[in-house]
């Protein structure tokens, strides 16, 4: 691994997030909360990020300048049948909860829900300035409007509750979680895919508290430090990490498995790896975050040099033929069992295999950060146990 001399520190980048909270209508399950996904810095986001725009609005807000004016009398409009719109309404819903949660950028939710679903009329269309004005962009072919005039297919509102991994924090996420909604156009013919008109729309009226999860919740920690802590766990089991005190102990292609399996929570992939002007940045960036409790995990070259090219391709294909073997003995991805435990402010995390059997062993400290999004465990080292 290249070690290089430490860096000027950047310091803590304060950001506050301030945000508001789930109180959907319809959906009063939502609990209040804290907000937590504050962004934090310029990154090079992965590219699969919900479509781009404002983020939020009670109602949409992109459009054209001027407003254009009804084309066509809502009395001639497509009048759709209940069952037919009940159906949409359930295909977008479907529609979406599969791109949350199986989709290019499922990585980035820990919780993706939806709650409600309502299709809007020609007429609402057409009477709010906002919704004609985004339905009527062209750019090639009928107008959105015009296809829900014709009675090619609805308009779809769908209300959805989002929470975001640890992670994406560290990337600046482009919409805040919590309570939102977005907009589907749904085809009558249920044989073509939904078609998103719009990106997300807070639906947030005050604070938020994020949801507790007893299946992923340590003692002593935070939802977002427990999440990170077993994320850093599985992927330094996958890597096939066992007894080190810092990333300065393992090889070179210790530390690419470790950027490989770690690089997923982030939506990083070969290429990051690969690029001169990303693979320096990003590498510093993961490894800062799980092993030091600084701030300057942003642009610092504590573990890489500016100028580190990233693996050549030659090296990739060596490390990529040993990465399924690469593991700890007895690792078993999501099934892998763990148990932990406190001594006095070091958390320990034991791997246990399949019989039960402790095999691996990783010790850390809580960090609590300049805010609660980034407060984090700091891994100090590992120990093989078997």
């Amino acid at each position: 691994m290249q070690k290089i001399r430490k860096p000027r520190r950047l310091g803590a980048q304060a950001l506050a997030a301030a945000l508001l909270l789930a109180a959907l209508a319809g959906c009063a399950a939502v609990p209040p909360g804290e907000r937590s996904a504050g962004t934090a810095a310029p990154s090079s986001a992965p590219a699969s990020p919900p479509p781009a725009t404002a983020e939020s609005a009670a109602q949409p807000t992109a459009s054209p300048s001027p407003t254009p004016e009804p084309t066509r009398d809502p009395a001639g409009a497509a009048v759709f049948r209940y069952a037919q719109q009940a159906d949409a309404a359930q295909r977008a819903r479907q529609y979406w909860d599969a791109d949350m949660t199986a989709g290019p950028g499922a990585y980035r939710y820990a919780l993706a829900e939806t709650v409600a679903a309502s299709v809007l009329s020609y007429e609402e269309c057409s009477d709010d300035d906002a919704l004609r004005a985004m339905l009527s962009y062209q750019q090639e072919g009928p107008t959105t409007l015009d296809r829900i005039y014709d009675g090619e297919g609805m308009l779809v509102q769908v209300h959805f509750y989002v929470e975001y991994e640890p992670e994406m924090n560290y990337l600046g996420p482009q919409y805040g979680d919590g309570a939102n909604y977005v907009y589907l156009f749904v085809p009558l013919d249920a044989a073509q895919p939904c078609e998103v008109e719009s990106g997300w729309y807070s639906a947030q009226i005050g604070e938020r508290i994020p949801r507790q999860d007893p299946a992923v919740m340590v003692e002593g920690l935070t939802m977002h430090q427990s999440r990170m802590l077993r994320h850093q766990c599985r992927a330094m089991a996958a890597a096939g990490l066992r007894k080190f005190s810092s990333p300065e102990d393992w090889s070179e292609e210790q530390t690419y498995r470790y950027l490989y399996h770690r690089g997923q929570d982030y939506g990083y992939g070969e290429e990051e790896w690969q690029q001169k002007t990303w693979a320096a940045n990003c590498a510093n960036r993961l490894l800062t975050i799980d092993f030091t409790a600084e701030d300057d995990w942003y642009s610092n070259q504590r573990f890489f040099a500016w100028d580190w090219p990233g693996y050549a391709p030659e090296q990739l294909e060596t490390y990529r033929a040993g990465l399924e073997s690469g593991a700890v003995p007895g690792y078993a991805g999501d099934d892998t069992a763990w148990q932990f435990a406190w001594d006095g402010d070091v958390l320990t995390a034991t791997m246990l295999d399949a019989g039960g059997r402790a095999v691996q062993a990783y010790t850390f400290v809580r960090y609590d950060g300049f805010a609660s999004w980034d407060g984090r465990t700091v891994c100090t080292g590992g120990r093989a146990l078997a």
